[in-house]
């Protein structure tokens, strides 16, 4: 957390190239990254793709029938 709003976009542009950095070398080591986001350390802007893969589609679909007057939109969160 920092008190100072206009680093906003620094400190969203040091967290996304050092994840960069993470992803990159984790790939060099061979390992196999199907998913690679975790959810809880996605940023604001992070594509939903990344974080739930194929899952998506099925996520919306249970989405649309739980809630079809959207009302966990009024939440915060990532939107399906």
């Amino acid at each position: 957390m920092w008190s100072n709003a206009s680093l906003n976009k620094t400190v969203a542009d040091l967290l996304r190239d050092g994840a960069k950095m993470i992803h990159d070398v984790v790939i060099a080591d061979g390992q196999n990254l199907s998913h690679t986001v975790y959810v809880n350390y996605a940023l604001f802007d992070m594509p939903l793709e990344d974080m739930y893969g194929g899952n998506l589609a099925w996520l919306r679909s249970i989405k649309a029938k739980i809630d079809p007057e959207r009302v966990m939109d009024l939440a915060g969160g990532f939107k399906f």
